[in-house]
This record gives C-alpha cells, sequence and structure tokens, in this order.
C-alpha cells in the first residue's frame, strides 16, 4: 500500500474561503499532518515572503513552492527557476497593445509577472508566440505570464529531490489549472471541486474551498494513504 510522506498544497481557494481569508479547519488539518510526521508543503502563485509569513502562521514545515513554481525554498536556501527575460519581453509586448494591470507588491516577483483579471486571458493568448518561450495561466486570482519550463509540477519533482521523498510519496491538493501539473505528477492528485483538473486526480473533492481541503485530508485518511 502506498503511503504518504508529504502533502503539496495550493493556498488561495484551497485552503481559503473565496474571498481569500483562511479556513481555519482546513488550517487545523494541516497541523494534524504536521504533527503526525507529514510534512505540508505550499504551493502558491504568491511571492516569497508571503509565503514564508504563510508557513509561519499556519504551522508548516515542508518546503514552500512561490510564483507558480517559479521560486523554491527549501531549508532556507532558495532556487530560482525559469528565464525571467523571456517574461518581461511577453508582458511588454501585451502591455502595448493592452491595458493592463500588475497586482499589488508586484515589485517583489522574481520570476514571473501577475496582472489583474481585467481582460479574457483567451485574449491574452492569442499573442502568445514560440520567440517568447511563455505561457499565461489563470490561478483564479490573477492571470501569471511565466517561463515555459516553470510550473508546480516540475517544482514539485525538485523539491522531492532536495528533500529525498520520492514524487510517489507526494500527494497534492489544489483549485485552479496553475495546479494541473502538480497533481499530475503526485503520488495522489486531489482537485478541489470538479473541473480541468479532474482528468489528472484521484479524487475530486465535492465541496470547494477549504472545506474541501479538508475532504481531501479525510479522503488520504480514509484510503489508508497517511
Amino acid at each position: 500500500m502506498l503511503k504518504i510522506r508529504a502533502l503539496a498544497i495550493d493556498i488561495d481557494g484551497t485552503i481559503t474561503y473565496g474571498d481569500r481569508r483562511l479556513d481555519l479547519e482546513a488550517i487545523q488539518s494541516l497541523r494534524d499532518l504536521e504533527e503526525s510526521g507529514i510534512p505540508v508543503i505550499l504551493s502558491s502563485g504568491n511571492i516569497l515572503c508571503f509565503m514564508n509569513a504563510a508557513s509561519i502562521m499556519i504551522g508548516t514545515s515542508g518546503p514552500l513552492i512561490a510564483e507558480n513554481g517559479g521560486i523554491i525554498e527549501v531549508e532556507n536556501v532558495v532556487h530560482y527557476m525559469g528565464n525571467y527575460d523571456n517574461v518581461e519581453r511577453f508582458y511588454n509586448h501585451l502591455s502595448s497593445k493592452y491595458d493592463l494591470r500588475k497586482v499589488k507588491r508586484s515589485e517583489l516577483r522574481k520570476t514571473e509577472i501577475a496582472m489583474f483579471r481585467d481582460i479574457d486571458i483567451d485574449i491574452l493568448r492569442e499573442e502568445l508566440d514560440d520567440k517568447y518561450g511563455v505561457d499565461l495561466i489563470d490561478s483564479n486570482f490573477a492571470i501569471h505570464i511565466i517561463d515555459r519550463d516553470v510550473n508546480k509540477g516540475n517544482a514539485l519533482k525538485f523539491t522531492s529531490e532536495l528533500i529525498g521523498i520520492p514524487i510517489e510519496e507526494i500527494a497534492a491538493v489544489g483549485d485552479s489549472e496553475n495546479d494541473y501539473e502538480m497533481i499530475k505528477c503526485a503520488g495522489v492528485g486531489i482537485c478541489i471541486g470538479d473541473g480541468m483538473l479532474s482528468e489528472v486526480s484521484e479524487y475530486v473533492t465535492k465541496n470547494r474551498f477549504g472545506k474541501g481541503a479538508v475532504e481531501a485530508i479525510g479522503y488520504l485518511k480514509s484510503e489508508g494513504y497517511i
């Protein structure tokens, strides 16, 4: 029987309510995992300093995956992934044609550019070209320009090597398209609510947001994974 030794989980929309307030029941479920010896890996599109603060306040001990896989922090060592020059070139191209607004604290982002969802992402995707080497993803809270080789899945694979836990022994939980690769590559992938992630998920929660995270952890326990 496969046993899970670590849990990677998204933050916004996964352990929060829809308005981004933390769901305290979900937080308690993560703390229970930590107390049982299973480290929690926070994985988000948020900037690294936010992730550090969140880790302290939530009570997690695992690595941090920030900026949708562009930054990985393990035991206070920070790894930067991808080519930011490509990201900036594409943003400059888009901003010459569309009225775009970067999200707050954008000056702290190191590997990607995040914009408010003021415009349909499909319109922006029509501008994608191989010469830029980037992708656009929608985290449900912002539109992100990221290097084509950067995603939460690749970041989780690299993280698993750094901490010595095989990817097959890591579970992943998320709710939006930026979690797709992470859920697909994990030993057990769980989608919060029905959506595009269901095709790569072992289990799809009936509940959304933080209640879905509680349900996801309950599923891992009931199936004997933890």
